[in-house]
């Protein structure tokens, strides 16, 4: 067999070199255009964000019924099919509470809102409130979930007490009045009752004066022995 016939290249070790660095620029420049011109996939999901939150009444009293509204943006490339708020209100003695949950009526789409109203719920406890909205539930899931929570706080002062109604100078008049029609009542019945006791009395004196006088007892002795 003959030996394989190689040619060093043209200037020797140093030409090596330099065909060698050529090979590895060209490799470079290759990986660098097909990674700029290589598509970019971008995610495709609903991103569903919360805004304008109300509360009402705004402070409420311990007791009072509570409103609470905020409204659901679409900032993504697809519309979500289901989406809803969850409302948490976590109490100033530690505790946490789910009031529930409201849902979107309609798929809400890319640049679409909504108002959402959550369940009414009582102001129970008085001191510092924090509420909490979550978005939950979005189909499709998700770009980024984080864009949908959403914390406000809600101080909840003592119940107040109603003074009772300030009496009218007409309500004096009409208890006075109602005072002495009583007083009157009362007074009548005493004199009709004194005029009848009298007149049963006097009734009683005058039938005992017309009361014939009792007989005399008859004469039973023996007559007497005449002549003697």
């Amino acid at each position: 067999m003959g030996r394989a016939w190689w040619a060093p290249p043209r200037g020797g070790r140093r030409g090596g070199r330099i065909f060698a660095l050529e090979i590895g620029f060209f490799l470079v420049a290759t990986a660098g255009i097909a990674a700029a011109t290589s598509p970019t996939l971008s995610q495709v999901a609903p991103d569903l964000w919360l805004a304008n939150p109300t509360v009402s009444p705004m402070p409420p009293y311990e007791g009072d019924v509570v409103h609470v509204t905020v409204t659901v943006a679409n900032v993504g490339d697809i519309a979500a099919s289901t989406a809803a708020v969850e409302l948490i209100d976590s109490r100033p003695n530690g505790d946490i509470i789910t009031i529930g949950r409201s849902s979107i009526a309609n798929p809400l789409g890319p640049d679409q809102s909504v108002v959402l109203e959550a369940p009414p719920f009582f102001a129970v406890g008085t001191g510092e409130h924090t509420l909490t909205l979550r978005v939950t539930d979005v189909t499709p899931a998700e770009s980024n979930a984080s864009h949908g929570v959403f914390s406000m706080r809600m101080p909840v002062l003592p119940a107040e007490v109603s003074p009772p109604p300030p009496t009218s100078s007409d309500g004096l008049r009409a208890e006075a009045l109602e005072a002495l029609g009583v007083g009157a009542v009362l007074g009548f019945l005493f004199v009709v009752a004194a005029i009848g006791i009298a007149i049963a009395f006097v009734a009683r004196r005058r039938a005992a004066e017309l009361e014939p006088p009792p007989p005399e007892p008859r004469d039973e002795s023996p007559p007497p022995l005449w002549p003697p």
